[in-house]
């Protein structure tokens, strides 16, 4: 079994999904990490990512690729967390890595018994390079959590660690919602279960353009799961 297992959903990427995974690859080996697999899950991509994926996977021993057909990010990054192989788990986008944070992770988990490592943009010492529209989103999204949820840490998006273990995977079991609030869930039922997270200060750099419109179409949507969640975790237990 692999150390390490990075989890990648992808959606509609025929365009970046080879040479970005050509480009992290390179990275891997340059920082001579080499115990590692790669699970890429591409959801309902109606381009050719799906076989362009699967030939890359034929010819990457270290590559494994989960196909399924419903678009949902939050089904892909749960899928991959499920079906990773190694010690610990990276959390990745196509566009969005870092070696550095992996390293530091890994040597985390080998000392110290975290069971969540969060890559946060919204530290002190962080950077966040992204457009004045992102950042206000994730702002106004942060409060949001913080007031409603009790939320203890200053991220729930991006990058993150996990300890591969029954502890995660009970947590995993539990969630209900997908698309766009799977991690932010995972997160908050991980704060509810008395996990140990600690986050690490990020630097975060747009590596390509993203549509405004597209983003603020979401903002409906995930406040709408985020209030049922809201119900799920301080009500539905209760009634059962």
């Amino acid at each position: 079994m692999p150390e390490i297992s990075i989890v990648i959903p992808v959606y509609n990427e025929e365009k970046y999904v080879s040479s970005y995974i050509g480009r992290l690859s390179a990275e891997l080996t340059d920082a001579r990490v080499d115990d590692y697999e790669i699970v890429l899950v591409e959801n309902g991509s109606t381009d050719n990512t799906r076989r362009i994926a699967l030939d890359m996977g034929e010819k990457n021993s270290r590559l494994r690729v989960i196909t399924l057909e419903k678009a949902d990010y939050g089904a892909a990054l749960k899928a991959g967390l499920l079906a990773a192989k190694g010690s610990y788990i990276l959390q990745f986008d196509l566009d969005y890595w870092d070696i550095s944070f992996l390293r530091k992770t890994v040597l985390l988990f080998r000392e110290f018994e975290y069971n969540i490592i969060i890559g946060s943009k919204n530290m002190l010492m962080s950077k966040d390079k992204r457009r004045p529209i992102r950042r206000i989103i994730s702002q106004g999204f942060r409060f949001f959590l913080w007031t409603f949820f009790d939320l203890r840490v200053s991220d729930t998006h991006g990058i993150k660690a996990w300890k591969n273990d029954e502890s995660l995977r009970q947590v995993i079991r539990e969630t209900k919602f997908g698309r766009h609030i799977f991690d932010t869930e995972l997160v908050l039922r991980s704060q509810k279960a008395d996990l140990s997270i600690i986050e690490l200060p990020m630097t975060v750099v747009e590596q390509r353009p993203s549509s405004s419109k597209a983003l603020i179409k979401r903002i409906p949507e995930a406040v709408t799961d985020l209030i049922y969640l809201w119900w799920e975790l301080n009500f539905a237990r209760k009634d059962k």
